[in-house]
């Protein structure tokens, strides 16, 4: 074998020995990629979960009242309601409202697909206009919402969110919260009246 030879035989074989010693490193580096990308939709699917709240039984949708102030024939299961009876003949008008507004009429706002914001009465005025405020941007993105205070002695935390089957109770004012709820809810009721956040 010629000395030429040798010398491309030898390179050939250190080249090839090169990418031997490459290859754990790449399968390292795809693995530590693959870990990353995992931890980061997991965070981000977790962080989510806080946006649904919290999945309350369906009572049943189309169960009708003849007036908003007939007695319930079977009682809501969850404070605020999330689904039962309500009144049929109309829907509570959408947007800032500020006085109680009854459930039996709220109900059918979440059937046709729509969201409400209740606070508790006595709720400092700085949240309120908080409240006010974002209910107002959301509106523009979509108008199926309403803010509406409850009375004190009917609500347990000073601010919950409402959606057909779903419910978010907040200690305090979170607009990322209240946005994130809105978007995963807002057009999903039995009514297909509202339209989903695109």
């Amino acid at each position: 074998m010629s000395q030429s030879n040798a010398r491309r035989s030898g390179r050939q074989g250190r080249t090839t020995k090169k990418k031997n010693t490459n290859l754990p490193l790449l399968i390292g580096g795809g693995v530590i990629v693959l870990i990353i990308a995992v931890a980061i939709i997991f965070s981000v699917s977790r962080n989510s979960g806080a946006f649904v709240g919290e999945r309350i039984d369906d009572v049943g949708p189309s169960l009708h009242l003849q007036t908003p102030n007939d007695p319930l024939p079977i009682p809501y299961n969850s404070n605020p309601p999330t689904s039962g009876y309500h009144w049929g003949g109309g829907v509570a008008p959408w947007g800032v409202q500020t006085k109680p507004i009854s459930d039996t009429i709220t109900v059918h706002n979440i059937e046709h697909g729509g969201v409400i914001i209740h606070y508790r009465e006595g709720l400092d005025q700085a949240t309120i206009d908080s409240l006010a405020e974002l209910t107002r941007t959301l509106q523009r993105q979509n108008p199926c919402i309403i803010l509406v205070p409850r009375p004190a002695n009917n609500l347990d935390v000073p601010i919950a969110l409402t959606a057909w089957n779903y419910r978010l109770k907040l200690d305090a004012f979170n607009a990322e919260s209240i946005q994130g709820f809105f978007r995963a809810h807002v057009g999903r009721g039995p009514e297909a009246v509202c339209q989903p956040v695109s």
